[in-house]
């Protein structure tokens, strides 16, 4: 009987430090995961001084480019690849980083495009890809769009004011300003999708609420910070193919660059042979040159990370002004730290740690 109880007892001890060790291996799991949450926000300073130092890179480079070649016209010129031309690594070998450099002036300023422009291209997106488009099939996404923006709740022929928006399942009102982010066009009718409409509905975004190949065009097509000519040398092809309109022959020929007697892979100027019928299919500015960059800047180090993101602008960049309802407002002036410091560029947007900048 002695004996059966020591066994017991055994048993009970060799469980109970079972348990405890089970206990002390979940407990120095849950430390280690606090102390490398905790190590992350501690390196979030230090990379977030290397994410800035990234970006005076690329000013240094842009800015040696406009001193050097006096006009930028294409990253094939040297500048869109920032750290492999300056050859400017991380003090700390355990950093790594990395920008992108985008030309956003090869884009078309969303603010300024004409209406019959706008029509133009939702009727096309709206054609899928069919060779006859109907003009009239984008009308009710702009009188939408205007609706939206403008100031008045006269609804347009084929839009929606706020009695359309107050009789949703989630009411809410249009803000009566120029739109500020391509994730508003899910709030606007018919570019999200709705169940009740679906023939005239989800122009940019699915019955799953996932984005359209026309939303990822239009992105890539337009800017809410240019404001000037597009720069031809940077448009997506996609908005080359609606600058040339139906002429087939005239895409390839853009697309294909400059003539060959100029000798660059870029065009410099719109006298090109190539480019003078681009001019009279739609309304849209066209120019050579970039004047407004995207960055964005990536530094990590372990399973660290900080991210950077900004929008540049030259001098001599036209700026965007926003609209609000019966008021308009005029671009800020630089600031007196940046006018003292002759910085090259003016910092038109900068975000961190945000996967979107608009």
């Amino acid at each position: 009987m002695i004996t059966g109880r020591k066994g017991s007892i055994l048993v009970f001890i060799l469980a109970l430090i079972v348990l405890l060790s089970v206990l002390c291996m979940r407990l120095m799991q849950e430390t280690v995961q606090e102390l490398r949450h905790v190590s992350q926000f501690h390196r979030r300073d230090d990379l977030r001084m290397h994410a800035y130092s990234a970006l005076d890179v690329s000013v240094g480079v842009l800015n040696e480019f406009m001193l050097v070649e006096r006009t930028l016209y294409s990253p094939s010129q040297g500048w869109g690849n920032p750290l492999s031309y300056s050859e400017i690594s991380p003090l700390d070998p355990t950093v790594k980083w990395s920008i992108s450099l985008v030309d956003e002036s090869g884009k078309v300023p969303i603010s300024t495009i004409a209406e019959k422009d706008l029509v133009s291209l939702f009727s096309v997106m709206r054609a899928e890809g069919d060779s006859l488009v109907n003009e009239d099939d984008g009308q009710p996404f702009y009188d939408s769009l205007m609706d939206w923006q403008d100031a008045d709740e006269e609804e347009r022929d084929e839009g929606a004011e706020d009695d359309y928006y107050e009789d949703l399942e989630f009411p809410y009102f249009t803000p009566g300003k120029k739109i500020q982010n391509f994730e508003e066009f899910r709030m606007v009718k018919g570019f999200a999708y709705d169940p009740d409409d679906p023939d005239e509905s989800g122009l940019f975004y699915t019955a799953e609420g996932s984005e359209t190949i026309h939303l990822k065009n239009f992105r890539e097509s337009f800017s809410f910070f240019h404001n000037g000519p597009v720069n031809i040398n940077t448009a997506s092809p996609y908005l080359v193919k609606f600058l040339c309109g139906d002429d087939d022959s005239l895409y390839d020929e853009v697309i294909a660059g400059p003539s060959s007697s100029s000798g660059d892979p870029y065009f410099k100027s719109m006298n090109d042979p190539k480019l003078a019928q681009l001019r009279s299919n739609r309304s849209i500015s066209t120019s050579t040159t970039a004047s407004v960059f995207r960055v964005l800047v990536t530094v990590t180090k372990g399973k660290a990370n900080f991210q950077l993101h900004a929008i540049l602008a030259s001098g001599n960049a036209a700026q965007p002004k926003s609209q609000g309802r019966g008021a308009k407002v005029a671009p800020k002036p630089r600031s007196p730290q940046n006018t003292k410091m002759q910085y090259p560029f003016r910092i038109l947007s900068i975000r961190e740690n945000e996967n979107l900048i608009d």
